[in-house]
């Protein structure tokens, strides 16, 4: 059963929300018109989209939610849920989504993952890449292969969440790796990337908070904690100059 649909509303939603945090029983309950006493408190039953997909039974959403999480286009973050890079990029661009009967290998993002493969084993083999040539003299090591192999991703517009997963990375541990080529003065460009996690406005509020407050992460992520997750302000941190 295609369920493209449903996700764009659940997808829409969340981004309808911005800033606001939701946990995953009041996001289904808002989208059903459900008028529970946490929908109540929050006011949230008198925003425009309030039951925006009525029609749908709560176990069919709970199933696309189990699925998106799955897939990495949603995931849960201290008890509420947010929209990854991933899901954002469907919610701009859906396509059809299949609702799996059970979780095997040849489900949607398959042949995304396929083609990442080839994109970041091709960028291995290239030694003709212009932003990597001043760091191939490098020490032979693990963290200097990775960071070829990083800045090769960005070049070709990987977005950085499918690199990180397909090189079994902690997301941090990617922007570890792009702090530290900020540091060494290695340019790059992940506007690409950001745009799709942070919309203008979040990204012009960031960047302002940065020219205040002399590219300060760890302020930021104080000041904005319950805002914005830390990888988003370092992220923004990145894009961010002087």
């Amino acid at each position: 059963m295609d369920v493209k649909d449903s996700l764009k509303i659940i997808l829409d939603t969340l981004h309808g929300f911005k800033k606001q945090r939701i946990s995953r029983q009041e996001l289904v309950d808002f989208i059903r018109g459900v008028e529970s006493k946490q929908i109540t408190d929050k006011g949230l039953d008198t925003l425009e989209n309030f039951g925006s997909g009525d029609k749908r039974e709560e176990a069919h959403y709970n199933a696309v939610i189990d699925q998106a999480v799955e897939d990495k286009m949603l995931k849960m973050v201290d008890n509420s849920i947010a929209v990854t890079a991933k899901g954002e990029r469907f919610r701009k661009q859906p396509t059809e989504y299949i609702l799996r009967e059970d979780n095997d290998e040849d489900g949607p993002g398959e042949s995304d993952n396929i083609m990442l493969d080839n994109l970041v084993a091709s960028a291995l083999n290239d030694d003709d890449d212009d932003e990597t040539e001043h760091i191939t003299h490098a020490p032979s090591n693990a963290r200097s292969q990775q960071m070829i192999h990083l800045i090769q991703a960005i070049d070709r517009k990987i977005p950085l969440d499918d690199y990180a997963e397909q090189m079994q990375l902690g997301f941090d541990e990617v922007l570890d790796s792009l702090d530290h080529l900020v540091e060494r003065g290695t340019n790059f460009d992940i506007t690409y990337f950001v745009d799709e996690v942070l919309d203008k406005d979040c990204q012009d509020e960031l960047l302002d908070f940065f020219d205040e407050n002399k590219g300060n992460v760890a302020k930021a992520i104080e000041e904005f904690y319950g805002v914005y997750r830390p990888e988003e302000i370092r992220l923004a941190r990145l894009i961010w100059k002087p």
